[in-house]
């Protein structure tokens, strides 16, 4: 039986006199994939940070609830510079936990090791970060959400710098560990051209509402190209 991980009653979000979310409500359950879709300015962006602060706060109010106990988050953009000293897999291990000893257990070396191995890093594990191309520093930002072990990952424009074929094999990377864990994953995403097959429900962000449904039956109006003019690859 499915449970409800998220759950927004009412929600209403304005910046001055500019409505972006007008009372709107909707739930999710804790074991599955949903892509948040919507153009710029629907607030996608609001949204998120709305549900971080709830679960990171552990407060809950009558319009949001966030049931974790948790929380990884990935953001669309991060820069950790050319001369970033850790290695890909000491960066990954920066992830464990937020605080403790400054050496890793053996079960958190294992969990180490299975995010690599997951985001097809294993290999490039001993390479230092700045040194890694973009694809391979986006996989490693994803890798170190998932040695957390959260029951809840939430994913923005994790793509957004990939072709449509690195897209494909970053999305069943992901779906695998979503579905092996049993976990909920939040994925913001400009792209829809995988979500019918791979996704298991939507969030569209339009008109100040949101509509929501199973992924399969994802309205044309949300729909949108994979664009292949992308800055890295893997």
């Amino acid at each position: 039986m499915m449970t409800e991980q998220i759950q927004v009653n009412h929600y209403t979000v304005s910046f001055g006199k500019k409505m972006i979310l007008k009372d709107v409500s909707f739930a999710l359950a804790g074991d599955q994939l949903t892509v948040v879709l919507g153009e710029n300015g629907a607030g996608k962006t609001t949204l998120i940070r709305a549900l971080i602060q709830s679960a990171l706060t552990g407060e809950s109010s009558d319009t949001i609830q966030v049931h974790t106990n948790k929380l990884a988050y990935v953001p669309q953009f991060r820069d950790l510079g050319d001369d970033y000293p850790l290695s890909i897999k000491a960066f990954v291990g920066l992830g464990i936990r937020d605080a403790g000893l400054p050496w890793l257990s053996h079960e958190e070396k294992e969990r180490v090791s299975d995010a690599l191995a997951r985001l097809d890093l294993s290999e490039l594990a001993d390479m230092p970060l700045a040194q890694a191309s973009g694809g391979q520093k986006q996989r490693a930002y994803i890798a170190q959400a998932l040695a957390k072990k959260p029951d809840l990952l939430i994913l923005d424009e994790p793509s957004s710098a990939l072709d449509s074929m690195h897209t494909a094999e970053l999305v069943n990377q992901i779906r695998q560990a979503q579905r092996d864990w049993k976990i909920g994953v939040l994925w913001i995403s400009h792209d829809t051209s995988w979500v019918k097959e791979s996704a298991d429900s939507y969030l569209w962000l339009h008109d100040q509402t949101i509509t929501m449904g199973p992924a399969a039956e994802l309205p044309d109006g949300a729909s949108s190209k994979h664009s292949e003019e992308v800055k890295h690859v893997l």
